[in-house]
């Protein structure tokens, strides 16, 4: 059930959109009584992300942390320098972390905020690898400079699938490419998580995924294996990714007509782009955690993209103390009501304008 504003609810941040084809999906699995990992549904789920972002092999995960941990160790980042953004959600930082490897926080740029442009190149001398995140549905121009660079770029292509960078598929630009299916994210399997890369590099992450494997006892083996249960609804998922697309672009596109000549505020992707508008986010004139009390004080849950400054006391991060002082993230996802957008809409005007 959509949230109503009438009532006084409060209208989440994020929801996921599900409907027949989800139910119908799981009962599936239900019905062949396969509900762990390595089924029918399993194997679904891998061959169409394959074809979706166009990767030799994929394999699906516990969650999309896992997939990066997992990546990390086939890369053998231990006691090395791994480069992350600095305004990016914790779990990056917390997957090098559990392989072993030294988070190095770079600042990000304030028009994708991913990587600089030739960021990328400086960092190679200094880290083993380089987690280049896609963030909120913006596709990272860096990714055009990861094949350039002797490390290891792991895109982190959870909030912009289906985005394009001049024409190339977000998520197929570094060696291996992660996936989220969180109930937050752009397709929601509950939790779950998919590795993409070559076929090589699949078949040492089985055995990294698989506590049974034939890997050294003495190695930290995840048990990372995403349930059939899981796979059958982020698949359900995957299927509708395209209207989901559509969806979200067409919420956006009400959101700015609310805000009219305010639209300049907004973040959004690069003219040779195809964003995904996973999160509407607006650079709002004063503090963003008052911006962020006004919204919820009216029933529509606003939110800060990254609530905690990780950042602070490691370094000079200008851009990312910027944008952690004044961006607002407002609820956008295809399952809002048409009087949620509308009321969101009007929130909206009132907290960028300052009304």
């Amino acid at each position: 059930m959509s949230a109503s504003p009438d009532c006084g609810a409060t209208i989440p941040h994020s929801r996921p959109d599900l409907g027949h084809q989800e139910r119908t999906a799981v009962l599936a699995v239900l019905a062949r009584s396969w509900v762990g990992t390595g089924g029918v549904a399993s194997r679904e789920l891998e061959q169409a992300l394959q074809t979706t972002f166009s990767r030799p092999a994929v394999l699906a995960l516990s969650s999309g942390s896992a997939a990066l941990e997992i990546a990390l160790r086939i890369t053998d980042v231990a006691g090395e320098l791994v480069a992350i953004p600095a305004f990016a959600c914790a779990s990056i930082e917390r997957s090098v972390v559990r392989a072993g490897g030294r988070p190095h926080l770079v600042d990000v740029a304030p028009d994708d905020l991913s990587f600089p442009l030739g960021a990328l190149g400086s960092l190679a001398g200094r880290c083993k690898a380089a987690i280049l995140v896609h963030q909120f549905g913006l596709p990272a121009a860096a990714a055009m400079e990861a094949r350039d660079v002797p490390m290891t770029v792991i895109e982190d292509a959870t909030t912009c699938a289906g985005g394009q960078l001049a024409e190339q598929a977000v998520g197929t630009f570094g060696r291996f490419s992660v996936i989220s299916f969180s109930a937050t994210k752009m397709m929601c399997g509950a939790e779950g998580g998919a590795l993409m890369g070559t076929y090589e590099d699949i078949e040492l992450a089985r055995q990294w995924a698989n506590p049974e494997s034939d890997l050294p006892m003495d190695l930290p083996v995840l048990h990372a294996k995403m349930p059939d249960l899981s796979c059958a609804l982020a698949h359900a998922q995957l299927k509708r990714l395209d209207y989901f697309l559509r969806r979200r672009a067409e919420i956006a596109h009400r959101y700015d007509e609310f805000l009219g000549v305010e639209i300049d505020r907004v973040v959004r992707a690069r003219g040779n782009c195809l964003g995904t508008w996973w999160r509407y986010l607006v650079t709002v004139r004063g503090d963003a955690a008052e911006a962020t009390r006004r919204g919820r004080a009216n029933g529509a849950a606003f939110s800060r993209p990254v609530p905690t400054r990780r950042w602070e006391g490691r370094g000079k991060f200008p851009v990312s103390d910027h944008l952690h002082q004044h961006l607002v993230s407002v609820p956008l996802y295809p399952a809002l009501s048409e009087s949620e957008i509308v009321h969101v809409g009007e929130t909206l005007r009132k907290v960028a304008t300052g009304e």
